[in-house]
C-alpha cells in the first residue's frame, strides 16, 4: 500500500494520501526517535521535519526499497544530527527502546503496520492475477490517472473495450475485499476503486 501512497503523493499531489501515509507512520517513528534521543519532545520534532522534508522534496524522492524503510532511515539521520549539534555521546543500540510510549500502544501500532502489509499484497495479487490486457488498462486509468478515451486511442482499442475492461478488474478487485471493515481497507478499496 506504501507503493500507491507514494505514486499518489509524488506523482499527483495527494495530500490524503500523505495524510494517511503519516498517520500510519507517525507513532512507530515517534517511538524509534524517542529511543535515540531520549525526549519524546526532540522526537516529535525531528519526525514533523521529516514529514515535512518528505512532503517538500516529494517529486525528487527515488526509494529503493520500501517507504518505511526510507522514513526510518530520515528519521535515524536527522535523530543523530541532532545529537551531534547538542554534542551528546550516545550510544546508539540495535534494539529499539521505547520509553515514552506505552508498549501495548507501540505493539498495536506495528500490529496495524503489519495488517496494512498483508492487506497490500492482497490488492497486488488480486491485480496481477487480471489478464495481461485488462491489467494494463486498470493501471493506466487508476495509477497513471489516464481517462478512457486516452487509454483507447494509446491501446487502439474502442471506450467501450476499455471502460468493459475495467469494470472486470473492479468486480475482482471488490470480491477481494468483501466485508471490508477496517478504515485502512476501505481506504485502500476506495483508493483504488473509486469511480
Amino acid at each position: 500500500m506504501d507503493q500507491i501512497l507514494f505514486s499518489r503523493v509524488k506523482f499527483h499531489n495527494d495530500q490524503k494520501a500523505f495524510e494517511y501515509i503519516f498517520d500510519a507512520h507517525y507513532a512507530a517513528l515517534c517511538a524509534y526517535a524517542s529511543g535515540i534521543l531520549g525526549s519524546h519532545e526532540d522526537a516529535k520534532d525531528i519526525v514533523n521535519d521529516c514529514f515535512l522534508e518528505f512532503w517538500n522534496k516529494r517529486q525528487s524522492i527515488e526509494i529503493t526499497s520500501s517507504l518505511k524503510s526510507y522514513l526510518y532511515i530520515a528519521v535515524r539521520n536527522l535523530s543523530i544530527n541532532q545529537l551531534r549539534k547538542r554534542k551528546q555521546k550516545v550510544s546508539l543500540s540495535s534494539e529499539l527502546t521505547y520509553p515514552f510510549y506505552k508498549q501495548e500502544e507501540v505493539s498495536a501500532k506495528i500490529e496495524q503496520l503489519q495488517q496494512m502489509e498483508t492487506l497490500e499484497e492482497r490488492l497486488k495479487e488480486a491485480i496481477d492475477s487480471l489478464p495481461k490486457q485488462c491489467r494494463y488498462i486498470f493501471f493506466l486509468n487508476r495509477f497513471e490517472q489516464m481517462p478512457y478515451k486516452a487509454i483507447a486511442k494509446k491501446l487502439n482499442l474502442s471506450e467501450g473495450t476499455v471502460k468493459t475492461q475495467i469494470g472486470r478488474a473492479l468486480k475482482k478487485i471488490r470480491l477481494e475485499f468483501e466485508g471490508v471493515k477496517t478504515k485502512g481497507e476501505i481506504f485502500l478499496f476506495n483508493l483504488v476503486c473509486h469511480f
